[in-house]
Order: C-alpha cells, then structure tokens, then sequence
C-alpha cells in the first residue's frame, strides 16, 4: 500500500497574496464587527475564490477578484482575511 503526501500550502493574510495569484479565503479573523459586516456583505467569505489584480503604489489599495467582480480594499482590510493560495 503506497502512502501519499498531500502538500497544504501554509495560510497567509490576503494583504501577503501577490499580484495574479489565487487563493481561497478560509477565514476572517481578529477583525471588528464592523468591517465584517462590511466585508460579509461585499461576498468575502470562507470558501471563495479570489485572485489579486492589482496594488497600489505602496502597497494598498488591493484590487481583487472575486465572484466576476472587482474589488478594492486597505490593506489593513485585507491583513484580516486569511486565505490559502492556489
């Protein structure tokens, strides 16, 4: 019987993704109610796909796509949804 490694990537904060990777958002965590209301409202939640597309200058705004959509977000926003990338 042959044993098989299965590779997880490690999970990171979605202000850590690079422009044009994909990863699937697997938690929001340490955030205020406030902005998970927001960003639940926006269909940031765990189990979707999104793809980095774009940085500002220094680094925020984060451009994303997700569910045929683009969104913006601080990258303080984003430093609070974790995801595991593609």
């Amino acid at each position: 019987m042959k044993t098989q490694i299965i590779e997880t990537k490690e999970e990171k904060a979605l202000s850590a993704v690079k422009v044009g990777q994909k990863a699937i958002i697997s938690a929001i965590k340490s955030c205020p109610s406030e902005l998970l209301q927001k960003l639940v409202s926006m269909g940031i939640v765990a189990g979707s796909e999104v793809t980095v597309t774009q940085r500002g200058f220094f680094g925020s705004p984060i451009n994303i796509h997700l569910f045929g959509s683009v969104l913006s977000l601080r990258s303080a926003e984003a430093a609070h949804i974790h995801v595991q990338p593609l």
